[in-house]
């Protein structure tokens, strides 16, 4: 889905250039339109497109728009879907922009008295065996819930290899991104 935004951002933008760029008197002003166009398109790139969840052999990769989580699937205490994806780690907690809870209109469109929901084997239930919203197949925070649950169940199958660390760094590519997009914008507003 971010990906699709992005995309209509990177028309909108490439529009808004164009159209100055092509009117007859008003390639003037093209420096002045450009910075928010370029704005647009850092920030969309860093807050829509980058972030991910990533599911490795032997941990959770969290890219989130400045920070990088790498969480051991032994070191993961709790998972919560109710605002968002949430893994909890004897370190603190780890949110994962990536994967938002459902929006309000999907949330009321869903029934968790639906029978297909019950027969879908991927399905979290919590301590009253019902399934929440923001748990449900087919919505993000929800598929990572069921996703991390089946890797964690398998390693401690596979039980015996030593955990690492959480390991959380700096996004550096997103930051480089960032800060090139503000000195970009700077610049073009100083002109």
């Amino acid at each position: 889905m971010g990906l699709v935004v992005y995309g209509v951002i990177a028309a909108m933008a490439l529009v808004a250039v164009i159209s100055v760029a092509v009117t007859p008197g008003a390639g003037r002003h093209l420096l002045s339109v450009l910075p928010l166009p370029i704005l647009a398109l850092g920030v969309g790139w860093i807050t829509l497109v980058s972030p991910s969840v990533v599911f490795t052999d032997d941990a959770l990769e969290v890219n989130n728009p400045l920070k990088k989580t790498v969480v051991p699937y032994g070191h993961i205490e709790l998972v919560e879907t109710t605002r968002g994806f949430t893994v909890t780690t004897p370190e603190g907690k780890v949110s994962a922009w990536a994967a938002p809870p459902p929006d309000r209109l999907s949330a009321e469109r869903m029934d968790p008295r639906d029978p297909l929901l019950w027969k879908d084997p991927r399905r979290l239930t919590d301590e009253s065996q019902s399934i929440r919203t923001s748990a449900a197949p087919g919505t993000y925070s929800g598929d990572a819930a069921v996703n991390l649950t089946h890797r964690r169940a398998q390693q401690q199958r596979e039980a015996g290899a030593p955990l690492g660390p959480v390991v959380r760094t700096q996004n550096v590519a997103n930051t480089v991104v960032l800060i090139a997009t503000l000195l970009v914008v700077g610049a073009l507003f100083a002109i």
